[in-house]
């Protein structure tokens, strides 16, 4: 009796781990997390074929974490939304009206909470290299440009996941 009583409760335990791990793999998080890498990983070999639309994929990914991002940090909403609204426009425009607008801040309300930051730009690196992509590859510095704007996104992933999960640590 007991020992059927101790294999359920493992069971049980069991299957609410694998289901917490499930949910947790398929959190718009980790989603982005291994869109990322899958992306870079394709940069690194420089393989141009799909990464144009990978990028616009990633960009997609990081709308889901930017809405959450908003509710958790009220004070992120302006600037956030400045950014979604000019979402779809990012990759159409030159590079260097992405750096200063959009990477440096110029186009964007003023920054009330670094955090914010960290969140804006799971965006504006992939949409970099959506527009990257756009002008093609065609010298070796484009590579490298778009490898850095992925390694840098990941580097601000890292930060958006620590306020996240310190965020919910305190509600």
């Amino acid at each position: 009796m007991f020992q059927r009583m101790l294999r359920q409760t493992f069971t049980g335990l069991a299957v609410l781990l694998t289901s917490s791990v499930l949910q947790a793999q398929s959190s718009p998080l980790a989603s982005y997390q291994q869109q990322a890498e899958a992306l870079l990983s394709k940069l690194q070999q420089q393989n141009s074929e799909t990464i144009e639309q990978d990028a616009a994929a990633l960009v997609a990914a990081s709308l889901p974490i930017l809405s959450q991002f908003r509710s958790r940090y009220p004070e992120c909403g302006d600037y956030l939304d400045a950014l979604q609204q000019a979402s779809s426009a990012l990759p159409d425009m030159p590079l260097e009206r992405i750096e200063t607008g959009y990477h440096a801040d110029a186009e964007l309300p003023p920054l009330t909470n670094a955090a914010c930051y960290h969140a804006k730009d799971l965006l504006v690196h992939p949409a970099t290299v959506q527009a990257i992509a756009k002008g093609g590859f065609s010298e070796a510095q484009h590579w490298q440009a778009a490898r850095a704007e992925l390694e840098e996104v990941i580097e601000h992933f890292g930060q958006v996941e620590a306020a996240m999960t310190s965020q919910q640590a305190s509600h």
